[in-house]
């Protein structure tokens, strides 16, 4: 990649279960936090599955500027909230017709359709459920004017939307874009997983030989992104960069994966391609890493062919016991916590692999937090209906 066209990541704002600003939630990481707990806000006593990663209290709440109470716009604007005050508060540019908003969910405001449903059938409680809702209010609350872009890729949406919101930067659409994935728990969606099976009794334990399934987790993260040459005048190190992505489906079913990993495989190979790097120049992956053992099988297999000779020596890790599978969210966390990664000096571990697969041989960090400082990292994300997307980061 030209050195003209190279994207970098100023700062960041995320709000997990495990932590609500980034000093908080790396912490987390590197301790071995769990943030999975029976879920309080609503109603779970007749659920399977009764635990996730649920958010209990918002931490940076400004209820003086919210002008709605729907939880994904809330999680969005807290999140927004640490990611304005890294650069000193609103506007994020002189001219707000130059500032990008690209959010990715894969379900959008469905909290809100579901409390319409139950009976609140306000028009402004309908209005909320539409999928771009979030977005235009947290649009709004940064003061936004640019192109206002809601897009869902499924759990790989967090994904989507940097590359995206990438692409807008190069093309000149905007000068400042903020990018990245949300999404919320609520018993619609608690239902709709267990009903695929997809949610497990057990603890999440990506790789592990007795891996079940995945919890759910709800989270926001978002990242200020700008061109290199804009954030050099400007002055000040960013996070890193993103050098590359690429996105792929598998055109093979509603749920399951390729089981040949043909979509992920591409997507891997696209961003790498469009970083111009090599597999040997990969010093760290995150893997998507749901714990259900299709995924962690085929994430595996498509990381040995990519990184052929390197594969066994490459670091490998999953963050999902620490978060739940937040969905729309959890890419942008991961890509986050890449950087962080190269910042602090370490990679965190995956928590609760303690029986290793034997099909999923790699390096998966599984005893501990590892000192190591990765300067070019690979983050892999799948979603259901085959979707795929890969980024290829570089710490600053």
């Amino acid at each position: 990649m030209a050195e003209a066209d190279r994207i970098a990541i100023r700062t960041a704002g995320v709000v997990t279960p495990i932590g609500q600003d980034l000093d908080a939630f790396w912490s987390a990481l590197v301790t071995g936090a769990s943030g999975i707990s029976r879920i309080e806000r609503f109603r779970v006593d007749d659920l399977r599955v009764a635990r996730g990663g649920e958010i209990k209290k918002l931490v940076r709440e400004r209820p003086d500027e919210l002008s709605t109470d729907c939880r994904a716009s809330r999680l969005l604007i807290a999140a927004a909230d640490e990611l304005v005050a890294h650069v000193g508060g609103r506007p994020l540019a002189p001219d707000p017709r130059r500032v990008a908003l690209v959010l990715g969910t894969a379900l959008g405001g469905v909290e809100e359709g579901e409390r319409a449903l139950s009976g609140e059938r306000r028009p402004s409680r309908l209005a909320r459920a539409l999928y771009d809702s979030p977005t235009r209010a947290l649009g709004q609350w940064l003061g936004a004017e640019g192109p206002l872009l809601t897009i869902s890729t499924a759990c790989a949406s967090g994904a989507t939307a940097l590359g995206l919101a990438a692409d807008l930067l190069r093309n000149g659409a905007a000068d400042v874009a903020v990018a990245g994935g949300y999404d919320v728990l609520c018993r619609f969606v608690m239902k709709g997983f267990d009903a695929l099976r997809s949610l497990t009794r057990d603890e999440v334990r990506p790789f592990d030989r007795r891996r079940s399934g995945l919890l759910l987790g709800e989270g926001a993260g978002l990242v200020l992104m700008e061109r290199e040459r804009d954030a050099a005048a400007r002055g000040g190190k960013p996070l890193g960069y993103l050098l590359g992505h690429a996105g792929a489906s598998d055109g093979f079913h509603i749920s399951a994966p390729d089981p040949n990993g043909r979509g992920l495989e591409s997507s891997i190979r696209g961003a790498m391609s469009q970083a111009g790097i090599s597999p040997d120049e990969i010093e760290f992956v995150s893997a998507h890493g749901t714990g259900t053992p299709l995924n962690d099988k085929i994430e595996a297999a498509v990381l040995k062919r990519v990184l052929d000779r390197r594969a066994y020596a490459v670091p490998v890790n999953s963050i999902k016991a620490h978060t739940g599978h937040t969905m729309g969210a959890a890419a942008t966390l991961e890509a986050i916590m890449c950087l962080l990664a190269w910042r602090h000096g370490q990679i965190p571990h995956t928590l609760n692999l303690e029986q290793p697969d034997p099909d999923c041989d790699l390096d998966f960090v599984a005893t501990g937090p590892r000192p190591a400082r990765p300067r070019i990292s690979l983050s892999t994300s799948l979603g259901f209906g085959g979707c795929n997307a890969a980024l290829v980061l570089e710490g600053a």
